[in-house]
Formats: C-alpha cells, sequence, structure tokens
C-alpha cells in the first residue's frame, strides 16, 4: 500500500506543481496583454491607486 500512496502523493505534487504554474502563467500573460493593450498608464494608475490606500 506504500507504493500507491507514494505514487498518489507524487501525482498529486505534480497537478499542484502545474496548477500553479498555470497560475502564474495566466497572471503574466494578461499583465502582459494589459501592458500591450494600455500601456503604463494601467499599472501607474494600479500603484498610484495602492499607495494612496495605504495612506
Amino acid at each position: 500500500m506504500n507504493v500507491d500512496t507514494g505514487q498518489i502523493n507524487q501525482q498529486e505534487r505534480r497537478v499542484r506543481t502545474g496548477l500553479l504554474a498555470g497560475t502564474i502563467l495566466c497572471l503574466v500573460a494578461s499583465g502582459g496583454i494589459l501592458w500591450w493593450r494600455y500601456g503604463g498608464a494601467v499599472f501607474n494608475d494600479l500603484v498610484l491607486t495602492t499607495l494612496a490606500w495605504c495612506f
């Protein structure tokens, strides 16, 4: 049974790693699309808004 449990844990790790990599890839891709479409204005406004909420 330990062999089966080991294989399941290894498969779970692969799935988790794949999902994490996919999530990061989606975030980077969406950021790239926003940058390409709207330029720095989106990110500048986002940073300024975030700083305004902090203070």
